[in-house]
């Protein structure tokens, strides 16, 4: 449940604060709840992936498809690319990365400072 949690709360937030923020708010927007929300670092990570990437796919998107395509397929000629979708995923798999690594951070960062709960010796 906190996986899905984490999910939604990085992709809302990731998908409102740059338009008032950097471009690379997502990663603090991960930073925060992979150290809001405690977990196994394999999951934050997960959750930061899968939920910056879609955010970053899903804006590269609507950007490309607000302005008509104008501005992918100028930059697909620079690149070895083919078709403009391969920018649009490529742009989905750098924010994906990015958050991935912002949340597992945020969660191994929490880990550095709480201390874990000794186990009794008598249970």
């Amino acid at each position: 449940m906190k996986f899905v949690i984490r999910v939604i709360l990085i992709a809302v937030l990731g998908y409102y604060l740059p338009f008032y923020l950097p471009w690379w708010s997502i990663m603090l927007i991960a930073f925060a709840v992979g150290y809001i929300l405690p977990g196994n670092t394999f999951n934050v990570f997960n959750a930061g992936f899968l939920a910056g990437g879609s955010v970053w796919l899903g804006l590269s998107f609507r950007i490309d498809s607000a302005t008509g395509n104008i501005l992918s397929e100028k930059i697909v000629q620079l690149f070895p690319f083919e078709d403009a979708t391969l920018l649009l995923i490529a742009s989905g798999l750098v924010g994906a990365v990015a958050g991935g690594f912002a949340a597992a951070t945020g969660c191994s960062f929490r880990n550095i400072f709480m201390k874990k709960a000794q186990k009794s010796v008598y249970s």
